[in-house]
């Protein structure tokens, strides 16, 4: 498997995604959890700024994988200021209680513990927590109980989730919908399923998926192709991201895709959002790096994934 980008574009590319990061640590970054005493535990949820900061955490976490990301000074810049969130800010008080907020705080620990830091007390809280049996109960669907199975397993705690192969069977990977009826929901749990399946690309899905395998990939590659000619960015570079996943032999769609993502990344650094491609459209004298932090934070991280995956490959 070869890399989509030449490495000089994913230099840039990486140099523009990490810069953007860093200035838009501060949105990153979570509320006191403590200014939320005086509200029920149950009533606590996961808002954008929590949402963003453990998905960035993930990518932080996967991007040690490549050593020209982990090397790069913004990387570590970036990286000190996620960890000095977690104790500046006592994101995880009260875990036992805010059930909400359990699979954000799940993530938070597994990225800590990647980067050499285990906190025994905050380990027993989420261990007493999924010993209550709340979170891998039988009427969640096959895709949150695989997405929660992998941040337990990344975590290196207990479960009593079914195996893999056995939530495999149990999601829509196993019966595809068809695209014409598909709608971006489905297509996220699609992606996330290929992505903790395959372990980002660690295991090789051919021994899982059999003779469903080319079905599966024809059909990554069609819904490719649907978002492409849609400008859906996000869904873009998570297809991608499951292309790696597959272990393909790169096609012209693949290449086509990776490079119109290296054109619409933005001199700011940021990779646009639905709401960027629709005012981009639809107002004259559009600001390019006109953008809200909501809109475009996702693909970007998503693009740290990528360029990891891609300075891997190369």
């Amino acid at each position: 498997m070869t890399s989509l980008l030449a490495i000089k574009d994913q230099d840039t590319m990486l140099e523009g995604v990490l810069h953007w990061i860093n200035v838009n640590m501060p949105r990153f970054c979570t509320p006191n959890e403590l200014d939320c005493v005086d509200e029920h535990p149950e009533k606590i949820s996961a808002d954008l700024s929590r949402k963003a900061f453990t998905e960035l955490g993930l990518a932080l976490r996967f991007a040690q994988k490549s050593k020209k990301v982990r090397n790069h000074a913004l990387y570590e810049t970036i990286k000190k200021k996620w960890i000095n969130n977690i104790e500046e800010n006592a994101f995880f008080y009260d875990t036992k209680k805010r059930l909400q907020l359990f699979p954000h705080r799940l993530l938070a620990f597994a990225t800590l513990k990647s980067f050499g830091i285990e906190n025994q007390e905050v380990k027993y809280n989420l261990e007493t927590v999924m010993n209550g049996g709340y979170m891998d109960r039988v009427e969640r669907s096959a895709w949150e109980k695989l997405d929660m199975k992998y941040y337990v397993e990344m975590a290196g705690l207990k479960n009593q989730f079914p195996s893999y192969d056995q939530l495999y069977k149990a999601s829509t990977l196993h019966n595809l919908p068809r695209i014409s009826a598909a709608q971006n929901i489905d297509f996220y749990g699609l992606t996330h399923l290929i992505f903790h399946l395959s372990d980002f690309s660690e295991k090789d899905m051919k021994e899982m998926f059999e003779e469903k395998y080319e079905d599966i990939q024809e059909y990554i590659d069609a819904t490719l192709c649907f978002c492409l000619m849609e400008q859906d960015w996000d869904l873009v570079l998570e297809l991608l991201i499951n292309q790696y996943c597959l272990r393909k032999n790169f096609a012209e769609i693949d290449v086509s895709a990776a490079e119109a993502i290296k054109g619409i990344q933005q001199s700011e650094g940021f990779i646009p959002g639905r709401d960027w491609v629709k005012e981009y459209h639809s107002t004259s004298n559009f600001k390019k790096n006109a953008h809200s932090f909501e809109d475009v934070y996702h693909p970007t991280v998503l693009a740290l994934f990528l360029l990891t995956l891609e300075s891997k490959a190369a």
